[in-house]
């Protein structure tokens, strides 16, 4: 099995609550009917500034508040996405824009991070609960998170003396280096990451070093949320000027079955979740749209 470690529903995406098909909800709500992907045989297609961009179709997609599971999004802070697609011989690659004044980029007690997640059939779409799929129809999820990008961009994993340059602590048996006592240098050793209780068990959201700012999952209905052994995707995103830019990129050919069918001509769907951070927005609180039929050349 490619995707074999389960997650707490609730602390990672909950549920991408999606009502019906595509075609299902108000299409004049999402501006389009369809997301028709253009054909591209340059590259880089993962860079959101990209020229490259300009090419493809841009379709609005209406966002609406969580309303369906506790914890609900009472008061909603963005009302749609900007989304393109593009495809080259190896990758689909999806780009989401939206408003949002503020880049929220930290975790804390009372911060949580911008986020965004696609949702996409791995077989039939018009059989695909889009409510997290099902044992026969799964679904595929992509996330990305601010908090990631951040890390990748510096080069490390944000650690408690960025967030609060004043801070003590205890010094840590086995730990290596000496005080600040950086994360990414000080605990190598098992006997040190003894300490990092989540890191140790292989939790992916507690990875200390992250190539890319997306994690790929699996879902076969709801709490059934699970991680993928390997993690092919791609994404970048940038903020400026109030607007977050991102591009997530799904590989066309993989060995993971787990993945979608994403072949010349196939006609499949995306469903969106979004997350604004200093909104509160964090597990099922959360902006959501249905799924929107996507076409591939």
């Amino acid at each position: 099995m490619r995707h074999t470690t389960a997650l707490p529903l609730l602390s990672v995406l909950t549920l991408l609550a999606l009502g019906g098909c595509w075609g299902s909800g108000d299409e004049k709500s999402v501006g389009s009917s369809e997301l028709k992907a253009a054909k591209t045989e340059s590259a880089p297609i993962s860079d959101p500034r990209s020229a490259l961009w300009n090419a493809a179709q841009e379709t609005k997609v209406a966002l609406m508040p969580q309303s369906i599971v506790y914890p609900l999004l009472g008061k909603q802070s963005v009302t749609s996405l900007r989304v393109r697609a593009l495809l080259d011989d190896k990758w689909l690659a999806v780009r989401l824009e939206w408003d949002d004044r503020q880049r929220d980029d930290k975790l804390e007690v009372d911060k949580f991070t911008d986020a965004i997640a696609i949702e996409m059939p791995i077989g039939d779409p018009q059989k695909t609960n889009p409510m997290m799929g099902s044992k026969e129809y799964p679904v595929y999820i992509l996330h990305w998170k601010a908090v990631w990008q951040k890390d990748v961009d510096v080069g490390h994993h944000a650690d408690v003396q960025e967030y609060h340059p004043g801070y003590w602590a205890d010094p840590y048996p086995f730990v290596a280096g000496r005080y600040p006592y950086d994360v990414s240098e000080s605990f190598q050793s098992d006997n040190a990451r003894r300490y990092f209780a989540a890191t140790s068990v292989g939790n992916p959201i507690a990875k200390l070093y992250r190539q890319w700012p997306v994690e790929e999952l699996h879902a076969e209905g709801f709490g059934s949320l699970a991680d993928h052994n390997f993690q092919d995707a791609q994404g970048k995103g940038v903020w400026e000027n109030g607007k977050w830019s991102v591009v997530v990129s799904v590989p066309r050919q993989t060995a993971d079955k787990a993945n979608p069918a994403l072949s010349s001509g196939v006609t499949t769907a995306i469903a969106f979740a979004l997350w604004d951070g200093s909104n509160q927005n964090v597990g099922g609180r959360k902006h959501w749209a249905p799924f929107v039929k996507v076409v591939l050349p």
